[in-house]
């Protein structure tokens, strides 16, 4: 019972997957300016380290990126100065830049065609790779790869031809248009737009429903089945979806059983702790660990897709399992990662329950795209209590008694006037106090006078 819901009528474009009303997958399109995977430029090679074999390459207007030397092909120059198209394969962050390839990759409905390599991949949902095998490494030249797609399974030989030609066609143009250029900068926009976006979630779910708010959006898309147009302000407030979207900045998930999820992001990775929470099972301990244990694991995975958790994925399971128990937790994080269409792969599992996890990268968390770091705690998650403050507006305070002023006027919240209230210190002080209604515990000296 999947849907996918096409929010198409905004400059903020949303696509949404539901199934039996539970989001199970997102993305979220903004107009930016920022690089964006997919994003194929000319680049310049500005300087080469050979102690980390990699180079940064000058993508136009004061923009950078970083490439390993294994992923430019022997047909370009791997010296400075030398010029070539790349690709955008990981967007950039506050510390680190876009990471890049110079073997180009074209994207379609039936395979990924790349230029620069030389291999064939085969989806693991097909069944017979064989037949597809031989087809291809008939039809392809010298440095083509390609990764054949789970749709090309019932495809035609000369579907699968006309495929491979329509993406050759666009390296080809890109090619002709590289070699115009004398500046590096920016060659072809990705096809992260909502069309292809669409069309993507269309293809992996299968989804009974294609609901858009978007009447030119549903005349445009080209896919199989009725695409259903629903006029509405917020299509996804309509639909229920916002709330559940929204809930994707809180750290804590709970879960239908009574446990839940603590979910932190820190510098170097994702962490989840699993804890039992309200859970109440009449069976031994171990069978209820287990049993927490794997009803986390389907939920966990949402959240890491949900969220677009990438890199390193640390995950606490509640400890105490049973070898048996143990052995069916692990089997069912393999089968389940194995169906994520973002390569997911198990580093490690402890014998206590705790697990590693490595998620590809390609595109920003859904923190890094919709939140900032917090102005008031400077994204720590704390701020001072008022004890905290209540102390060291005694220390400011002593400081300036010194001086024998006539008045002191200080702003504050309740909290913190009745913590320092409570230290019965300085009550022959000339304080004028202005009570402020936040929530957050602070304090300012507005005005003194002598």
């Amino acid at each position: 019972m999947k849907k996918v819901v096409i929010s198409a009528a905004h400059i903020e474009k949303r696509i949404a997957v539901l199934e039996n009303d539970l989001l199970i997958d997102m993305e979220i399109i903004r107009p930016s300016e920022k690089i964006q995977v997919g994003d194929i430029f000319y680049g310049f090679i500005q300087k080469i380290d050979r102690k980390i074999n990699a180079a940064f390459v000058d993508l136009g207007n004061q923009r950078k990126g970083f490439i390993h030397l294994k992923d430019i092909p022997d047909i370009y120059e791997k010296t400075q100065g030398a010029k070539l198209p790349v690709q955008v394969v990981r967007e950039g962050s506050a510390t680190k830049l876009p990471l890049l390839t110079a073997v180009l990759e074209f994207s379609g409905d039936l395979l990924v065609y790349m230029h620069g390599k030389e291999y064939i991949s085969i989806s693991k949902r097909i069944m017979d790779k064989d037949s597809l095998k031989t087809t291809m490494e008939a039809l392809l030249l010298e440095d083509e790869a390609v990764i054949i797609r789970s749709d090309a399974e019932n495809a035609t030989e000369e579907q699968l031809e006309n495929a491979l030609n329509e993406a050759r066609e666009r390296y080809q143009q890109l090619v002709r248009k590289s070699k115009k250029r004398k500046k590096a900068g920016l060659l072809m926009d990705s096809d992260s737009g909502v069309f292809f976006s669409a069309k993507q979630f269309i293809q992996r779910y299968q989804p009974i429903e294609i609901l858009t708010d978007d009447f030119d959006f549903a005349k445009s898309i080209d896919v199989d089945g009725e695409v259903i147009i629903k006029k509405s302000a917020d299509i996804f407030a309509d639909l229920k979806i916002q709330p559940q979207m929204e809930r994707l900045a809180r750290p804590v998930v709970h879960l239908t059983n009574g446990s839940s999820l603590f979910i932190e992001k820190t510098e170097a990775m994702w962490v989840i702790d699993v804890n039992s929470g309200g859970y109440k099972g009449s069976t031994e301990k171990e069978k209820t660990v287990a049993l927490i244990n794997q009803k986390a694991v389907s939920e966990i995975l949402r959240q890491i897709r949900l969220r677009n958790m990438s890199g390193m994925i640390l995950v606490d399971f509640i400890g105490g399992m049973s070898e048996e128990g143990y052995t069916e937790l692990y089997e069912t994080i393999e089968k389940q990662t194995r169906e994520e269409y973002t390569t997911t792969q198990i580093a490690a599992l402890s014998q206590s329950g705790l697990l590693q996890l490595t998620r590809r990268k390609k595109q920003r968390s859904f923190l890094e795209v919709t939140t900032i770091p917090c102005p008031v705690c400077y994204g720590t998650g704390h701020v001072a209590s008022k004890d905290t403050l209540a102390y060291q507006l005694e220390r400011e305070l002593t400081g300036i008694m010194q001086g024998e002023p006539d008045s002191i006027q200080i702003i504050t919240t309740e909290d913190v006037l009745d913590a320092f209230l409570d230290l019965n210190i300085l009550n022959e002080a000339p304080i004028d106090w202005e009570v402020a209604d936040e929530r957050v515990p602070f304090y300012q000296i507005l005005r003194v006078e002598n």
